[in-house]
């Protein structure tokens, strides 16, 4: 009897020890993407240089398999991360918004953290267009993701200025959608139905030194000043299911960010080895430096934005405060 008392005990226990352990388990591999442009210049240093791996390895699991995807537009990473293709999705704040809010009831998107602040430019080989107005239905608009993509909700609001919040459609007819690269030599080849695009850096850099390309207006003036650009988010699920994981790559991103903006020279060099384009890593550089681009973790000028999303119905719901849209381990940094 007391054999059968011991032998239970020790079952039990050892049924409680592995529950324990699977309760424990974290995922065997971090699904990773990308996306084109220096704007996510902290995931290219953090597949470079191998940064995920480095705090994964902190935390005691150095066996963990890190991957990396490139996708052209936040909305192919929204359906990669609900199909469970993807860990963390990258992209602008519009996709990421969006899915923050059908997401709700079930596995809860945030934002992870902000990457970098840049203003993106529509800009045009039609010399006969100086403002909005000035479009016509012979004109097409090459963006990424268009139709959900951060280019799209900035359009839209600059709609709204120049026409009337009832008319904040206005240009989405003349949207075509195009990756980043593809819209560019679009633009550039004097040809087809694209005679402009809304893009970022480095492309619109590399447009404008193009004769008879000249800039419309950028997303900084119909803002009113610096916002979030591009931003990693993830669902609650993973981050409830792998918070050692989760963590692993958050201090990535802060190690990223930290070299950015300590070193800038050979972020560019990364860059420009890794893929980046044609231009040289003098070019990047001085992109880099410019006047307006920043790259930090605290989200700027994310609550109007999405408030904004949330009047013309894009959301459903309004968001009061830019810490509701991201986790709370980045609650701390001063954000707007």
């Amino acid at each position: 009897m007391k054999a059968w008392k011991l032998w239970s005990i020790a079952g039990a226990a050892a049924v409680g020890l592995a529950a324990s352990t699977l309760a424990a388990a974290e995922v065997d591999e971090v699904k990773m993407m990308q996306q084109y442009g220096i704007g996510y210049m902290q995931l290219t240093l953090m597949k470079h240089d191998k940064l995920v791996e480095k705090h994964l390895a902190k935390a005691g699991m150095p066996g963990t398999k890190v991957t990396w995807a490139t996708l052209g537009a936040g909305a192919a990473a929204n359906d990669a991360l609900l199909a469970g293709g993807l860990h963390f999705a990258a992209g602008g704040t519009g996709p990421a918004f969006i899915l923050w809010d059908r997401t709700r009831t079930n596995v809860q998107v945030h934002g992870v953290a902000a990457l970098s602040s840049m203003p993106n430019m529509l800009i045009t080989r039609n010399p006969n267009v100086k403002s909005l107005k000035d479009f016509t239905d012979k004109d097409r608009i090459a963006m990424a993701g268009a139709g959900s993509s951060v280019q799209t909700i900035f359009l839209q609001m600059a709609a709204a200025k120049e026409f009337g919040i009832e008319n904040y459609k206005k240009m989405n007819p003349l949207m075509v959608n195009l990756p980043h690269p593809e819209g560019l030599r679009a633009l550039l080849s004097g040809q087809g139905e694209v005679t402009a695009q809304f893009t970022s850096p480095p492309f619109q850099n590399t447009a404008l030194q193009n004769p008879g390309i000249h800039k419309v207006l950028d997303s900084y003036e119909i803002m009113g000043g610096p916002n979030t650009f591009l931003m990693v988010w993830a669902t609650k699920k993973f981050r409830d299911e792998n918070p050692k994981t989760y963590k692993a790559v958050l201090d990535a991103m802060k190690e990223a960010t930290a070299a950015i903006n300590a070193d800038m020279k050979r972020a560019a060099e990364v860059y420009v080895k890794e893929g980046g384009g044609k231009q040289s890593a003098e070019d990047i550089l001085k992109i880099m430096q410019a006047p307006g681009i920043k790259y930090t973790l605290a989200p700027e000028g994310v609550l109007p934005f999405a408030q904004f999303m949330h009047r013309i119905g894009t959301l459903k719901t309004e968001p009061k405060s830019w810490k509701d849209l991201f986790f709370p381990d980045i609650h701390d940094l001063q954000g707007s």
